[in-house]
């Protein structure tokens, strides 16, 4: 149980540099292009992957698992792109919800890929936490349009990104799993610095916070997944939604409507469920079965 703990305290660490990450880009705006800062994000990750292997150094790039990495890699990508369609054409909020049905999609392929046994008591987690997500975000939904099936499928990329990262490290390190993560978006979003325009002086001032942020966050995440399995994590992804409500109060004393109050309880109760560690309920998940050799 110790790994469970272990990999526990990485999403939580995760939730909280992803929600820093998130205000960051807010307080930037509409100032930077997202392939720009999605650019500025990659090229961080690689560059941390570099550092952490810096004693290895050429090490990082082998793999037996080159064409998996890549399509890692480019699944990343391709899921970046089709967030940024779908937030240019439908609602910040429905967007935002249809965004976090990732947890659905990490359980189904845990099972899938993984071969993971999923209890009935994590889907149930992954649908409490979806609840309390949809509190939070106020999805209106109000004209649905094939804009939302493009949405809710491209969703399912980075849920199985999640799982991949568990998959690819039976064979490769954390570090070359971020690496390789890193390297397909960043080569893909290379056209952002011919077209996209240089950044405002004031918009240059925060860009250094994404080399560190994001790639920190998606390290913490990839780690996490080689303790623990992805399917009881599933839930963790949706904490930094309730970093956000506890910030909202504590930094900028908003206090968070009834809803948002609600949603932020579930997805913490999501996260107990998933674990085994509701208490009352007299359920557990049963300890870990170690699939990945160390």
């Amino acid at each position: 149980m110790k790994a469970q703990h272990f990999a526990i305290r990485l999403m939580v660490a995760q939730a909280i540099l992803f929600a820093i990450e998130t205000a960051v880009i807010h307080a930037i705006g509409g100032r930077v292009s997202i392939m720009m800062l999605a650019f500025v994000r990659s090229a961080g990750g690689v560059v941390l992957a570099l550092a952490l292997a810096y004693k290895a150094g050429v090490g990082v790039v082998r793999t037996r698992q080159l064409p998996l990495q890549l399509i890692r890699g480019a699944v990343s990508l391709l899921y970046l792109w089709v967030m940024i369609y779908s937030f240019a054409h439908i609602s910040f909020a429905d967007a935002t919800a249809i965004s976090y049905t990732q947890t659905a999609y990490i359980a189904a392929f845990s099972a899938l890929i993984l071969g993971e046994a999923v209890t009935g008591l994590r889907w149930a987690a992954a649908a409490v936490g979806i609840a309390g997500a949809l509190l939070i975000a106020k999805p209106g939904f109000a004209s649905w349009n094939a804009v939302y099936l493009v949405a809710l499928l491209g969703t399912s990329l980075n849920g199985l990104s999640f799982v991949l990262n568990r998959y690819l490290q039976r064979e490769d390190s954390e570090t070359t799993t971020l690496f390789y993560s890193n390297l397909v978006p960043l080569l893909g979003n290379i056209p952002a610095l011919a077209f996209g325009g240089l950044p405002s002086a004031d918009a240059l001032f925060w860009l250094p916070s994404l080399l560190f942020l994001g790639p920190l966050g998606m390290l913490a995440g990839i780690v996490a997944v080689r303790h623990a399995e992805a399917s009881m994590l599933a839930p963790y992804t949706l904490l930094r939604l309730v970093v956000s409500v506890g910030a909202g109060l504590a930094v900028f004393h908003e206090a968070p409507d009834i809803l948002s109050g609600i949603g932020a309880g579930a997805i913490l109760i999501s996260c107990l469920m998933a674990a085994g560690r509701l208490p009352g309920l007299g359920l557990a998940v049963g300890r870990l079965r170690p699939s990945i050799r160390a």
